[in-house]
This record gives C-alpha cells, sequence and structure tokens, in this order.
C-alpha cells in the first residue's frame, strides 16, 4: 500500500484535531505527560491506562521509534516517510510507529511503558514480477518453513509448534503460506513459492491459545457432518465439498464449504469443540 509521507506541519494538525500524540519519525516529540492515549476510556488524562502506571511513566516517542527501526534494522534518513500515534489498545497505552521505504511498509505496536514490541507487520510492495520458471521448481514446504524460521531468528528452536504450511497463489505469484507459534506468540509469514524470499511477515505476542490436545480433536469427516447436519442438507446433494483446516483468531478451525445449485454453503468450525463459530448462505 503506497503511502505519502506525514510532513510535520500536517502531522501537527492531526494532532490538534484528535488530542492525541502523532508526529513524522524524526520531527520534535511532544510531551507525553498529561497526555491521554486516543481511545482511552478514562477523561482523567493523568489516570494510569497501561498497568498501574499514569502517563508520566511512558516512554518517550522518539525511544518507540527508535526501538521499531532497531527491531527492522532501518535508520531514519533511510526512510521515505513515517509516522507515530500513541493509542489505546486492549487495556494498555500503545505508540503505533508506522514507517516505510521505497518498496517495504512497516507497522509496529510498541508498549508505552515497557517499550515492549508486542506486534508487527511488515510488507514488501512493488517487488518485480516472479520469475516464470517452471512450477516444478518451487522450493518446497521445508525450505519455506526454514526460511521464515530463519527470519524470526527461531532456526534453532525445537519447539515450534507449525499450523499450516501450504502453497497458495498471491497476486500472480506463488507463495508458502507458514503460520507457526512458539512461546504464546504467533507468526504469519508469506514466502516466495520460487525464491523462497520474504514478502511479508506478522507477529503477534501472547496472542495465541493452543487449542486441546490433539487428540481431542474432531476429525474433518466430523466438522463435515457437524456443518451439513446444520444446514439439513444431504452429503448427497452437496457440488464442489471441501474441507480444509485452518488457523484464525489463535485457534485452529476447519473451513467445511459446498454448492447446491446457485447457493453456496461456508461454514467456521472449532477443531478442538466441534462448536460452530460462524455460517453464511448465499443464494445468487
Amino acid at each position: 500500500m503506497k503511502k505519502t509521507a506525514l510532513f510535520a506541519p500536517m502531522a501537527l494538525l492531526l494532532a490538534l484535531a484528535t488530542g492525541c500524540t502523532a508526529s513524522a519519525m524524526g520531527s520534535s516529540t511532544a510531551e507525553t505527560s498529561g497526555l491521554a492515549p486516543a481511545g482511552s476510556p478514562s477523561s482523567n488524562t493523568t489516570a494510569g491506562i497501561a498497568g498501574s502506571a499514569d502517563s508520566s511513566q511512558y516512554i518517550a516517542q522518539t525511544d518507540a521509534e527508535s526501538i521499531a527501526l532497531t527491531d527492522a534494522g532501518l535508520t531514519a534518513d533511510a526512510l521515505s516517510g513515517s509516522y507515530t500515534r500513541l493509542e489505546y489498545d486492549d487495556g494498555r497505552a500503545v505508540y503505533d510507529v508506522e514507517f516505510w521505504t521505497a518498496d517495504k511498509e512497516y507497522d509496529y505496536e510498541i508498549d508505552a511503558v515497557t517499550g515492549e514490541i508486542l506486534s508487527m507487520d511488515y510488507d514488501a510492495d512493488n517487488l518485480s514480477a516472479q520469475s516464470t520458471a517452471a512450477s516444478g521448481t518451487v522450493i518446497g514446504e521445508d525450505a519455506a518453513r526454514l526460511a521464515a524460521l530463519t527470519h524470526a531468528g527461531l532456526a534453532e528452536r525445537s519447539d515450534i509448534q507449525f499450523l499450516q504450511c501450504k502453497l497458495d497463489r498471491d497476486d500472480g505469484r506463488q507463495v508458502y503460506d507458514v503460520e507457526f507459534y512458539v512461546d504464546s506468540a504467533e507468526y504469519d509469514y508469506e514466502i516466495d513459492a520460487l525464491t523462497g524470499e520474504v514478502l511479508s511477515y506478522d507477529y503477534d505476542a501472547e496472542s495465541y491459545t493452543a487449542s486441546a490436545a490433539s487428540g481431542t480433536q474432531i476429525t474433518s469427516d466430523d466438522a463435515k457432518r457437524i456443518a451439513l447436519e446444520h444446514a439439513g442438507v444431504a452429503e448427497a446433494d452437496a457440488t464442489r465439498l471441501k474441507v480444509e483446516l485452518d488457523q484464525d483468531d489463535g485457534r485452529q478451525v476447519y473451513e467445511v464449504e459446498w454448492e447446491i445449485g446457485r447457493t453456496e454453503y461456508s461454514y467456521e468450525i472449532d477443531a478442538a469443540s466441534g462448536t460452530i463459530l460462524k455460517s453464511e448462505v448465499d443464494a445468487d
């Protein structure tokens, strides 16, 4: 996604309009003491909203920006543009730090008190078209997993739990979608299937809760039966029926889809409990 660099005057206008701290990276940093993050539930601007801390205990905006840049391996003078905002998210004050270069975009969420990286997202834009090499030259799932683990600095860990690694197609190129978690953190990578290049990745700290033990997980046949019975449909009447195990919001789910005539059915079934999480019927 292309963005126009946010210069300091524009950032100042935005800060005045929203009542929050927002500025271009490298501009003078507003004092955070006495300011409530955007979306704070408290009208008392000095009330503690990141644990028991009040706003005087927040790290400086420049510190949050430095933490993000260091993690990305960049310096401020390498950026095409940037934006930082103090926000309130999931019961804590955070800095939303966004910056971009000519072909890459980064988005970090930094704890406003501790400086911990809570989440980050990276996207490589405007990359050259993928080689037209034959489909038989894809790197394979093992190499895709290794590329993701190496980038995450986890190649030596033996306690990785992979949620999925599947060959897919995105914007005309073959990619591997690699998802895994370790230490209650979830990672989601998109790997070029021909070159092994990391095209995008997402990291969320403390966002993943493992499902019940695999011994109690329902099977794909169970998920199919649950969906068909709920819809009142016999399997013999369903066409283009497919069942896939996927990952959604920190849990493993079965996605069950089929058609009857011009009507499409879509179900999302919890893989641990068999609970129907979502159902849709679309009659064209």
